[in-house]
């Protein structure tokens, strides 16, 4: 039986995965693949859609399992609802290196030949598929308990925001972050004041 790790991609009709992402804490560029569909479905990021050109994914692998945190409500279905993309399969060789620090997850310095193109439609419906399955659990916003989403609206507004000096910026990151963290955005303004 072939064995095959996954490239998750907005983009369609690629032959060949090419190392762009710099490896972790390094200077290397490298691609990464992961034995996991569910959380490979995550990396399918439209940036025109989201607009916003760098992935933003809080989601994990643990024990097998994809993780995935909203730190807004409907954030998953804001982010991958309506979105189109291609799961890439490569067949998994001794040119891929596993990484220590996360599960699940590989990469590899040359550039991988693809096997298949599998089409996702809509990666949110996906996602709810794998959800169901029991292959993603996704941690809803709405679900948290006050506490939690209070420790998220900190979390961001003082990780990203307030260090990030964004609510003195018009970047599109800035732009990201108001639009979607409202209540992060808001408590940021508020620290910064």
């Amino acid at each position: 039986m072939d064995h095959f790790l996954y490239h998750g991609s907005h983009t369609p009709s690629i032959s060949t995965l090419e190392p762009r992402s710099r490896l972790h804490d390094s200077d290397l560029r490298v691609i990464y693949l992961t034995a996991n569909i569910p959380y490979a479905l995550l990396y399918i990021w439209d940036s025109f859609h989201n607009e916003y050109d760098r992935k933003y994914v809080t989601g994990w692998i643990k024990n097998g399992i994809t993780y995935y945190e909203e730190q807004f409500p409907n954030q998953l279905q804001s982010f991958y609802g309506n979105v189109s993309g291609s799961l890439y399969l490569a067949a998994d060789t001794e040119q891929f290196h596993e990484l220590d620090t996360h599960e699940l997850m590989f990469y590899s310095t040359q550039k991988i030949p693809v096997v298949q193109e599998i089409h996702i439609q809509d990666v949110y419906q996906e996602l709810l598929r794998y959800e169901r399955e029991g292959y993603i659990h996704i941690l809803r916003y709405n679900d948290a308990t006050p506490q939690r989403q209070n420790e998220l609206i900190r979390l961001i507004a003082e990780a990203s925001i307030i260090k990030g000096n964004l609510t003195k910026s018009d970047s599109p990151r800035a732009r990201f972050f108001q639009k979607h963290f409202t209540s992060a955005w808001e408590y940021a303004q508020r620290c910064t004041q």
